[in-house]
C-alpha cells in the first residue's frame, strides 16, 4: 500500500517560456510555466476516488488560471495538497508439492496479481487550459491476472 504522489501542474506556453524562461527539459524547447493559484481557494475535493464525479474533477480546477504573457505562475512546482490516487495492491501465491514417487515430485503453483481487482487510476490531466484539465482518463494498473504453473522434479 502506497500513498499517491504529489501533482505537478503546468500551464500553457506563453511569451516568457517561448523566449527561454521557465524550466525547459534538457535545455530544449520552450520552458515549463506553472499556473497561477487563486489564494484562499480550496484545491482539494472530497469524495471516493472510484466515483465518476471524482474522476471527472480530481481537484478544484477553478483554483488555477493561466499566467499572463511574460509571467511566471505562483503555483508550487509540486503541490503537496493534491495527490494522485494511492496504490492498494494485494498479490498472493499458493503452492503445493506432491510426492509422486520416491524420486519424482510435482509442484503446483497458483499466483494471483491484484487479488481484489482494485482499479488504480493514473494521475489526472495536469495542463491548465488543456482539454480535460483535472480529469482522470485511464487506469494505471492491469486488471486481476491469474497464472498457474506445474513443475515436475526428478
Amino acid at each position: 500500500i502506497k500513498s499517491g504522489l504529489p501533482l505537478a501542474l503546468v500551464a500553457q506556453s506563453n511569451g516568457l517560456s517561448n523566449f527561454g524562461g521557465g524550466t525547459a527539459p534538457f535545455g530544449l524547447g520552450p520552458g515549463i510555466i506553472r499556473p497561477n493559484y487563486t489564494a484562499g481557494c480550496n484545491k482539494a475535493l472530497g469524495g471516493a476516488a472510484h466515483s465518476e464525479a471524482r474522476a471527472n474533477e480530481w481537484f478544484n480546477t477553478s483554483c488555477f488560471t493561466q499566467p499572463g504573457n511574460f509571467a511566471f505562475g505562483n503555483e508550487n512546482r509540486v503541490d503537496p495538497q493534491l495527490k494522485s490516487q494511492g496504490e492498494v495492491n494485494f498479490d498472493t501465491s499458493v503452492n503445493k508439492t506432491f510426492n509422486l514417487t520416491e524420486r519424482v515430485k510435482l509442484k503446483f503453483s497458483a499466483e494471483i496479481f491484484d487479488l481484489f481487482n482494485h482499479a488504480q487510476f493514473a494521475e489526472p490531466n495536469l495542463a491548465v487550459g488543456g482539454s480535460g484539465f483535472g480529469t482522470v482518463t485511464h487506469q494505471l494498473n492491469l486488471p486481476r491476472t491469474v497464472q498457474f504453473a506445474l513443475r515436475a522434479s526428478f
